[in-house]
């Protein structure tokens, strides 16, 4: 069953940006993952969270497609550059409709 993740992303630094922008698509794609949407104008209509910058939302085939990306050992420095860069939540999750 495919598996999306959703990313929140709150800016702090803009240092990784390019150096993540060009190498990680690759490193999706490697796992059959892809990107569906990504964007910079949020609107909030509900809740209190924290105002973010981004939003992504990637698509796997599959829950192991998912975990092999975040456990690419390709992904890490680039995970870790963005971490060390931003605050905001990871989440994966299938549809069920």
């Amino acid at each position: 069953m495919a598996e999306f993740v959703l990313v929140t992303i709150k800016v702090h630094d803009m240092s990784w940006v390019e150096n993540y922008a060009a190498n990680v698509p690759a490193i999706i794609r490697k796992h059959g993952g892809a990107y569906f949407a990504v964007s910079e104008s949020i609107r909030r209509f509900e809740g209190d969270g924290p105002d973010l910058d981004s939003i992504v939302l990637l698509t796997f085939p599959s829950r192991a497609a998912t975990e092999d990306f975040i456990s690419d050992p390709d992904y890490a420095p680039y995970k870790a550059a963005r971490l060390a860069a931003t605050s905001g939540d990871m989440f994966a999750f299938t549809s069920h409709g």
